[in-house]
């Protein structure tokens, strides 16, 4: 067995909620084994999970220099009692550097998985950021396949803000930078089967200048249908949230609808097929924090359909700091505790799901009793992928199935 396949079973306390009654159940998860080298504290900063593969992003460890970054991927293997999540590979880009925050975001679709190598500064220039393509081979090698860099002599401010990956289609934000004049975009790559190679077919940008907010923090992609978050930031003023969809006979994108009042410094979100989940931590009464579900439909255009809360919701409570949907599952993190306390705060994950059509409603909670917990999320099916990443010492990643 590799050194990483070491079993680490954590017991979950988690309150289930039926209706407004909670009772209290149990669930086991576990936690991936941590490579001896991911000893930075990043490791857990970003997550994906697929079919029987998970990928966490340590964008701070130090093998080639300080914040190089590297890449964990980790395989499932089914047992006869319990699968084992054994790590299989560590991926670096073919330069690696110092100072080049690899796996500051990571995007999983299939055999391919997509990489961001940037600082997370907000308003940064260009600089040398850029997102990595890897392939997975018929042997199980990944391999280093594409490297997409933000165009010169443009003012869209940090290339690879935000990235997302479907299939054949991949997309690259920029974090835009209002003080010299760049409102962000979002640059849009497909693969060519016939060449092997991954060309820019789209860059996409909000209609108007004037318009609140600035485009690219944060992108989500799914089919023919990109959701993109302008957050306003320290203004202090609500956000807005653009869904671009590309028109198959034309091959063109153009902006299909534009979400108002989304409040949040950091506009979270997470587009899957005709329904859109979107974080708003400063939302709801004492700015508590909401997540709300916008839903496509035909000849209706998109729509708030619902808003999620917490079944205790605390003032400040950031519920909406980071969300993930697919399916009928969604996640939501927040503060499970009081904030402005000196003792017991904590940052749990919530766990929604709709049956049958009907409304989301609160299924569980995830509580680990860690104010870091929380920090990323995936969802593949019904499992959750969820990292806590403390400010020192290392981070830690658990994969949980949800019920």
């Amino acid at each position: 067995m590799s050194v990483w396949g070491l079993r680490l079973v954590v017991l979950l306390e988690i309150g289930l909620l039926i209706g407004a009654f909670p009772s209290l159940g149990y669930a086991q998860i576990d936690e991936l084994p941590r490579p001896d080298t991911a000893h930075a504290g990043s490791f857990g900063v970003s997550v994906a999970l697929g079919d029987s593969i998970a990928v966490v992003g340590a964008s701070g460890e130090e093998r080639c220099g300080p914040n190089a970054g590297a890449v964990y991927i980790y395989e499932r293997e089914v047992g006869p009692q319990f699968d084992e999540w054994n790590g299989v590979a560590r991926l670096t880009p073919r330069t690696c550097r110092a100072n080049a925050f690899f796996g500051e975001q990571v995007a999983l679709s299939g055999h391919r998985l997509l990489v961001s190598a940037s600082s997370g500064e907000l308003f940064a220039e260009t600089g040398s950021n850029a997102a990595y393509m890897f392939t997975r081979t018929s042997t199980g090698t990944w391999t280093q396949t594409a490297r997409f860099t933000g165009p010169p002599n443009r003012s869209d401010g940090s290339f690879a803000a935000d990235i997302d990956l479907d299939d054949d289609r991949a997309v690259v934000s920029t974090s835009g930078n209002p003080d010299s004049g760049g409102h962000g975009a979002v640059y849009v790559y497909n693969y060519d089967a016939a060449t092997e190679k991954w060309t820019q077919s789209a860059r996409l940008t909000a209609p108007s200048d004037e318009t609140p907010g600035v485009l690219g923090r944060g992108v989500s992609l799914h089919g023919n249908r990109v959701a993109v978050a302008a957050s306003t930031y320290f203004d202090d003023s609500p956000g807005t949230v653009y869904v671009f969809r590309r028109n198959p006979e034309a091959q063109t994108w153009a902006p299909s609808a534009h979400l108002t009042d989304i409040d949040a410094f950091f506009i979270e979100l997470e587009l899957y097929g005709s329904v859109l989940l979107v974080g708003e931590d400063r939302a709801g009464p004492e700015e508590s924090g909401q997540a709300t579900i916008f839903t496509h439909r035909r000849n209706q255009g998109w729509r708030k359909t619902e808003t999620l809360r917490p079944s205790l919701p605390y003032d400040s409570g950031a519920f909406g700091t980071a969300v993930a949907l697919e399916r009928s599952w969604a996640l939501v993190t927040g503060y499970g505790e009081q904030l402005n306390k000196d003792f017991n705060i904590d940052r749990v994950v919530y766990v929604f799901r709709r049956r049958g059509g009907q409304n989301w409603r609160q299924r569980s909670i995830l509580d680990i009793g860690q104010v870091d917990f929380g920090a990323a999320l995936d969802l593949h099916n019904a499992t959750a992928l969820v990292s806590s990443v403390p400010p020192e010492g290392p981070g830690s990643v658990y994969i949980v199935q949800l019920h």
